[in-house]
């Protein structure tokens, strides 16, 4: 879990840094117009380098970053979850003094606190490794009201929503490889909405992160007491729901 987020927010943005600094460029050289219009009314004032990198900190690092909750709480609730009905322990679990309800919430809130504490540290990395950067290439700093929105309301919601979507599939998933399969799922609608906004369809600001947010919160809810009562009625009457 931890590779990951190292691979993403610290190895790619290195090399990316790297590769803007070092290779060459012509005098003639003109960042494309529909690039310069997804980014704030100051960058026009930047040089070649300078908006291509700042192009990359506000419109393909939040992806890389909404990425690293996702991997951290599919393989958390895969392994809380699946793991322990793979080797039978889970019984062993539900004979303790916890109710099932009370199983699950621990689970449950243990992945997803696990997911934001390696996310929180993986965008500390990032900031550090991407502040470096910015001042080597004179480019403006990358926290913005995005990365704030991301950060505090976005990223939480999300790690809580995988824990959730893993836990409803455990009961058509039959191992914990399977079950790793789902983050593909969960990350491809975030990848594909940062994707779009270069064609010009949408443009992702700090209120559109906003709602999202409060809209996968709501979602995670309702996930979460299905959830939850689908996981008791399964342990206590030990036969699975029907959909």
């Amino acid at each position: 879990m931890m590779l990951m987020p190292v691979i993403l927010l610290v190895v790619i943005p290195l090399v990316y840094s790297a590769a803007t600094s070092l290779l060459p460029v012509t005098e003639d050289a003109q960042v494309p117009e529909a690039i310069q219009s997804l980014l704030e009314s100051a960058s026009a004032e930047l040089g070649y380098r300078q908006i291509w990198f700042d192009a990359f900190t506000t419109l393909l690092c939040p992806m890389l970053f909404l990425t690293v909750p996702v991997i951290c709480s599919v393989a958390s609730a895969s392994y809380a979850f699946l793991g322990e009905k793979e080797e039978g322990t889970l019984e062993t679990v539900l004979l303790s003094s916890m109710d099932a309800k009370s199983v699950f919430n621990s689970k449950v809130s243990s992945c997803s606190l696990l997911s934001v504490v390696i996310s929180l540290l993986s965008f500390l990395a990032f900031a550090i490794t991407v502040s470096v950067a910015d001042i080597i290439l004179g480019a403006p700093f990358f926290f913005n009201w995005k990365w704030l929105i991301l950060l505090l309301f976005l990223m939480p919601a999300l790690a809580f929503f995988s824990v959730i979507f893993v836990s409803l599939v455990i009961s058509r998933v039959h191992s914990t490889g399977e079950s790793l399969q789902t983050m593909g799922y969960l990350i491809l609608p975030f990848v594909i909405l940062f994707l779009v906004q270069f064609t010009g369809i949408i443009k992702i600001n700090a209120v559109f992160l906003l709602i999202l947010s409060v809209l996968l919160a709501v979602a995670s809810v309702v996930m979460f007491n299905v959830s939850a009562r689908r996981f008791y009625a399964e342990r206590l009457l030990e036969r699975p729901l029907e959909d």
